[in-house]
């Protein structure tokens, strides 16, 4: 009996610490609380996750004590024509996505994404297209999109590509396979009302 009370005692520690890790784990109950914690959270986040910077290829390091930082993903993720990045915030889990597409020397198009941790939904906030320093919304966005053959549906195709292949799809490739955009706990995606028209 003092024998197995000995393992027992020895063992007590581990369980306690799996059970503290399982606990946190199955709190984060979506892939948007997954990225933040990967990058805001102690010592566990690597015994789950991989930090969040290096699952979009950056080989930059962020200080928590800074605040918030912005950060490029890899050209191995988004192509030559493509920028995206991603502002780190140690005091808000609701981190904001900026994107842009050069659709020449002059034209650029801008889209948004932000995480709302009180409503649990991944939205884009803006859609915008700028020439030559003027900037086009809602339906003089379209008609200037014309002018570079393309429409709404290439503008939503984009959008889509952005939010579920870029920002989440690589989680989901390098971070974490929990979830997938099957299944995205309790998460929902938005997109700007001119593409859901």
């Amino acid at each position: 009996m003092n024998k197995h009370f000995k393992k027992f005692l020895w063992l007590t520690p581990i369980l306690l610490f799996c059970l503290y890790w399982l606990g946190i784990y199955l709190s984060l109950k979506n892939p948007m609380e997954e990225i933040v914690y990967s990058e805001n959270c102690g010592v566990l986040r690597n015994l789950m996750v991989k930090p969040y910077i290096q699952t979009i290829g950056s080989d930059r390091f962020w200080d928590k004590t800074e605040g918030f930082k912005t950060i490029a993903y890899s050209k191995n993720i988004v192509s030559e024509k493509e920028y995206l990045s991603v502002t780190l915030n140690s005091d808000t889990p609701d981190w904001f996505y900026m994107y842009e597409y050069d659709l020449d020397n002059n034209a650029t198009i801008y889209s948004n994404f932000k995480y709302d941790s009180s409503k649990k939904v991944f939205y884009q906030t803006d859609l915008y297209l700028t020439i030559d320093e003027t900037s086009y919304e809602d339906k003089q966005l379209l008609d200037q999109l014309a002018t570079y053959s393309k429409d709404r549906t290439w503008l939503k195709k984009q959008s889509k590509k952005v939010a579920e292949q870029y920002i989440l799809g690589t989680w989901f490739k390098n971070g974490s396979s929990r979830y997938s955009l099957k299944n995205l706990g309790d998460m929902k995606i938005e997109y700007n009302k001119l593409i859901e028209e």
